[in-house]
């Protein structure tokens, strides 16, 4: 405990100012950060570029949260900024339509595998709320499936995770956090990760099942060996009657500019998406077969008794949101070398640091997915979400873990969910690779593990 109050106070001595604003913070607002990503040491950001942030103290770190996502192209990008910059001088909200809506539509739909029409709103919590509505309403259906270890959004229907003490084979729903009535529960239904139980639990809720929702990799648990295993629940959710949604909130324009769909070869009924499709400006999107996504449609005559899907509300669509991503867009569209870079440096800085780790023998290993990183504090095989362990301890190595590295100039946020950019240089890489494996032996020489 000693030690680890020792790295705290050397790091208050470099960061005062954030010190004071935690304070201050901490008297007026309820929640600063979103309790699933607070950070392990308080860190307040004055300005960012590229690869690197500045806290208002003006240290400089090599930043691996890259907004949790939407920065693909790096922290403020010139390409992105002066189209914000333009949309902005016409106009920064209007609640109506507009050129650019139109213009972004045909660069998601180009892009996507499976889509038809799409729909778009602020974030991609509203994408996959939405998307549940749709096919509830088009399939007449109320349950929805999704995996244990996955993340959907902080709406009450995909809040949970599987209760550890259920088995494997058959995981049983729990809210992730209060507020979330037992009715909304009963109406999910958990699905074991990367295990052939899955088919079988979706043939036999079938005619209950309006949707099966799934990341193409999963954030907690990211790995490019789910090809298989993706492909197999699309054929069972076709040949069973159910609608697959592939979850492209964060491997979409990720993974590849088709996103996980493209990568891996899969095409589903819908997908959401959001983070890197805003360009770093809020956005959410929901896109899929056109049947599916008539539901939507009030434009269309209806039966009397039937409506169409609510989904609305008063920034989708902003222009200011739009700009930036068609901007974003078109860039990676017409530069796919960058994806061949962010896993070819993605790959580089997973294997110096596992390597790094297993011959001084660490229990640690940094998963990743090409360019987003998960860093467990434990060895041995991890399939799923069931495999991480969850303890005191290693809560305590990885808070001890991430201040030291803090310290020593790189940023993981304290989902500990990390990415690089196209922005991070190979020089970034080298620098970080030196900076995991330097906090790794600064560790033991404290001590700490």
């Amino acid at each position: 405990m000693v030690m680890t109050e020792n790295v705290r106070a050397e790091m208050e001595q470099h960061t005062p100012g954030s010190k004071v604003l935690e304070k201050r913070s901490s008297e007026i607002l309820a929640m600063e950060l979103a309790g699933s990503i607070a950070m392990h040491y308080p860190l307040f950001i004055r300005e960012s570029k590229g690869s690197r942030v500045w806290d208002v103290d003006g240290n400089e770190y090599i930043d691996m949260t890259m907004g949790y996502g939407p920065h693909l192209l790096g922290h403020a990008p010139d390409v992105i900024v002066a189209a914000i910059q333009e949309a902005a001088a016409r106009g920064v909200q209007w609640g109506l339509q507009h050129p650019y809506q139109e213009e972004l539509g045909r660069l998601l739909l180009e892009a996507s595998p499976c889509g038809e029409q799409a729909l778009f709103g602020n974030s991609g919590t509203e994408a996959t709320m939405w998307a549940i509505r749709a096919a509830r309403a088009y399939s007449g259906k109320t349950k929805v499936a999704i995996f244990d270890g996955s993340y959907h959004g902080s709406h009450d229907y995909v809040l949970l995770m599987a209760d550890p003490e259920s088995p494997r084979a058959a995981p049983v729903a729990v809210p992730r956090g209060a507020g979330i009535p037992q009715d909304t529960v009963d109406q999910m239904v958990m699905l074991p990760y990367r295990h052939e139980a899955a088919y079988e639990l979706i043939w036999k809720h079938k005619n209950e099942l309006a949707l099966v929702m799934l990341e193409p990799v999963q954030s907690s648990n990211p790995r490019l060996d789910c090809g298989d295993f993706l492909r197999g629940v699309a054929n069972v959710c076709r040949e069973a009657g159910v609608l697959f949604l592939m979850d492209e909130v964060v491997t979409g324009f990720r993974l590849s500019y088709g996103g996980g769909q493209e990568f891996f070869d899969v095409k589903p009924d819908l997908a959401t998406y959001g983070k890197a499709l805003g360009g770093g400006l809020p956005m959410g999107a929901v896109v899929g077969r056109a049947d599916v996504m008539e539901v939507f449609r009030t434009d269309i005559e209806r039966p009397k008794d039937e409506e169409a899907v609510f989904a609305g509300g008063t920034f989708g669509g902003n222009p200011l949101a739009m700009a930036a991503g068609v901007a974003a867009l078109t860039y990676m569209k017409e530069h796919s070398e960058i994806y061949p870079y962010l896993q070819r440096e993605g790959e580089r800085l997973a294997v110096a640091v596992n390597d790094f780790l297993l011959e001084e023998e660490f229990p640690a290993q940094l998963q990743n997915a090409a360019s987003m990183f998960y860093l467990q504090f434990q060895r041995g095989r991890i399939d799923s979400a069931r495999d991480i362990e969850r303890s005191p301890l290693i809560e305590k190595r990885a808070r001890d873990y991430y201040t030291i590295l803090l310290k020593n100039g790189v940023l993981v946020p304290g989902v500990h969910f990390s990415l690089i950019s196209t922005a991070h240089s190979p020089e970034d890489i080298d620098t970080m690779i030196d900076a995991f494996t330097k906090s790794f032996l600064e560790m033991r020489d404290r001590g700490m593990i």
